[in-house]
């Protein structure tokens, strides 16, 4: 069929899958769709969204993309919906990102010492590249400035500029996040003067670079690298799609912010210096 890449979603171990999915067998039926698609010869990965319900499995995913020859493992974040800012060192599902995360780093490091040739990917939060490059200069202090460069370049988040998502209706959304909000139809309108019309508020504000960003995003120190996170996420949980990123697992500290007053509510801050 000429596919280039096919990716299958493991939600956990066996029971997990088949409770996630609600259907007994259904990790089976999936692992054996993975097997006849890898001795096909056609590249495949395992596509992993973590939730609170399945984080603790992650290590064994990644014993099982060892075990099955699996080259590819694909780590989505779930959109995150806990308590915004507040006690966020604190909060749990926020350190388990940060886990999961120093996870992903040290076994795509020791796969690439091996010479496995394995690709690691995340998705979902453009918050990963800052806590690469926090990792990178923790681990590999000489490579920090060309790893940053790197980062800068990629640009963060593209939504509404190098991404984009045509539903099965024919209806064009930002990414694939966005079903919920269309730009138009490519069965009234071409594609392309759909995607450059910047008369719609959400794509005038997705193409604007720098985005105009507000709270902690607009503040953070790695601005250019993340480039505001994922909008969508905010509009979902705040109204406002030029919001802060709830779902940024980032310290104030880590992303250059120095907090000056806490209480009860809005929280003043200012860059550090």
């Amino acid at each position: 069929m000429g596919f280039d890449y096919l990716g299958i979603s493991i939600d956990g171990i066996r029971e997990t899958h088949d409770r996630f999915r609600r259907k007994e067998g259904a990790y089976e039926e999936s692992m054996h769709g993975l097997r006849l698609c890898r001795d096909a010869g056609i590249k495949v990965g395992l596509r992993f969204t973590m939730t609170q319900d399945n984080a603790e499995e992650l290590p064994q995913l990644l014993d099982l993309m060892v075990e099955e020859r699996i080259n590819k493992f694909y780590f989505s974040h779930l959109n995150y919906a806990g308590r915004g800012n507040k006690n966020r060192e604190d909060d749990v599902f926020l350190n388990t990102t940060r886990w999961a995360m120093d996870l992903l780093f040290e076994r795509a490091l020791e796969d690439a010492t091996e010479g496995r040739g394995t690709e690691f990917v995340t998705g979902n939060n453009d918050a990963d590249g800052v806590y690469l490059l926090r990792w990178v200069e923790r681990r590999f202090p000489e490579q920090a400035e060309h790893i940053g460069d790197k980062l800068i370049q990629w640009g963060g988040n593209s939504s509404g500029v190098n991404i984009a998502n045509i539903d099965n209706q024919g209806r064009v959304h930002p990414d694939t996040m966005w079903w919920d909000y269309d730009l138009g139809n490519v069965k009234q309108r071409p594609f392309s003067e759909i995607w450059q019309d910047t008369s719609d508020p959400i794509m005038a504000g997705l193409k604007q670079s720098p985005r105009k960003i507000g709270g902690r995003c607009g503040q953070c120190h790695y601005f250019n690298i993340c480039g505001g996170n994922t909008r969508v996420r905010a509009r979902q949980l705040t109204g406002d799609a030029w919001s802060e990123d709830p779902a940024c697992y980032l310290t104030d500290k880590e992303i250059g912010i120095e907090v000056r007053v806490e209480d009860d509510g809005p929280r003043d801050r200012l860059l550090a210096g």
